[in-house]
């Protein structure tokens, strides 16, 4: 089994250092590639790549033990693609792919949104695999990825083409759950990722800012025209941990006390935990919120249904990329648009 991280950023490289350091061989025969950014080839290259999370895990490889590439050629030998490209990037890998990838390479997408693995589909003719990575890992630097939420990997595999990636994700403690029919999990992810933008834009951890109840009023509406537009399209969105999605709304709302109450046995936060497009605003890189907060606006165009909070988080996000100041730190009251 010969595997290459495409886009190797937190995700890959956590999902990647995981399988490393867990001690599940990859050798001659059986290998571990990521191909990425030089940012991230130069920190692996002079620190290894660390792997950590909410619950104590504590793993390392050394960097001889990292094979990190800046060169799409290692595609040619792939057995399985793990793609953890941006979905703005999709259609681009999409072509590397093409050029580089033996034809009955296994395509797995690990991306957020709803539509790459059938965007893939349509423009590449190998196997693709929708896959969701329920948890949220951020980059510390010096080659140290820290996963700071909890939630099994899920992927969509009714013809058991991933069984050996699954058997060694599991060995490495990171659990598989395998679907039939990945959409409305897809759609699960989603309402979770709303809260991504949200938390870039305050500038402050997730678990601060989910403690901050009027930040979690923003949340509210967000989520609420969010299942609004879902139910218009016929989506039902799967719950993909211990929050079932339509009651999210509500335990937003709920006073401080209570929703410490709710969220101690629901939501599993490390202090450390921001999400990914608060990374991007520091690092100056355009973010994937057309592909989440940017999704609920599409659908409520579509059916005509009104959905200001998200429209205006969503320019939030834009305004904040094209500052490249990072996250501009904004007051709940001033991501709803009043």
């Amino acid at each position: 089994m010969n595997i290459v991280v495409l886009g190797a950023g937190s995700i890959g490289c956590y999902v990647a250092g995981c399988l490393l350091a867990s001690g599940t061989a990859f050798n001659s025969s059986n290998t571990l590639t990521l191909v990425g950014r030089q940012r991230l080839y130069d920190d692996i290259v002079a620190n290894g790549l660390k792997v950590t999370d909410w619950q104590g895990r504590n793993q390392m490889a050394d960097a001889h033990q990292v094979n990190f590439t800046l060169n799409n050629d290692s595609l040619a030998n792939a057995d399985i693609i793990l793609l953890c490209v941006k979905s703005q990037d999709t259609k681009s890998a999409a072509s590397i792919i093409n050029q580089c990838a033996k034809p009955n390479a296994l395509v797995i997408s690990l991306q957020n949104g709803v539509g790459n693995a059938d965007l893939l589909r349509q423009h590449l003719e190998h196997a693709v695999v929708a896959g969701m990575v329920p948890f949220n890992v951020f980059y510390k630097g010096k080659g140290h990825f820290h996963c700071g939420t909890e939630g099994n990997l899920a992927l969509e595999d009714p013809y058991n083409h991933c069984e050996e990636l699954v058997k060694a994700l599991e060995n490495a403690s990171l659990p598989v759950t395998v679907y039939s029919d990945m959409a409305a999990v897809q759609y699960g992810k989603l309402i979770m990722n709303l809260n991504n933008a949200v938390n870039a834009l305050s500038g402050i951890p997730l678990k601060s800012q989910l403690g901050n109840r009027q930040y979690r009023l923003v949340m509210a509406k967000v989520l609420s025209e969010a299942l609004t537009v879902l139910n218009a399209e016929g989506i039902r969105p799967a719950r993909t941990g211990k929050v079932i999605p339509k009651l999210m709304p509500t335990i937003m709302k709920l006073p401080n006390f209570l929703f410490k109450a709710v969220a101690a046995s629901t939501l599993k936060i490390d202090p450390e935990a921001r999400s990914s497009m608060y990374e991007d605003l520091i690092l100056g890189r355009r973010t994937e919120i057309d592909y989440l907060n940017g999704e609920i606006v599409r659908l409520g165009k579509k059916h005509h249904i009104a959905t200001p909070v998200n429209s205006h988080i969503v320019e939030l996000i834009k305004q904040s990329e094209m500052a490249q100041k990072g996250s501009p730190h904004l007051p709940a009251n001033a991501l709803l648009n009043n």
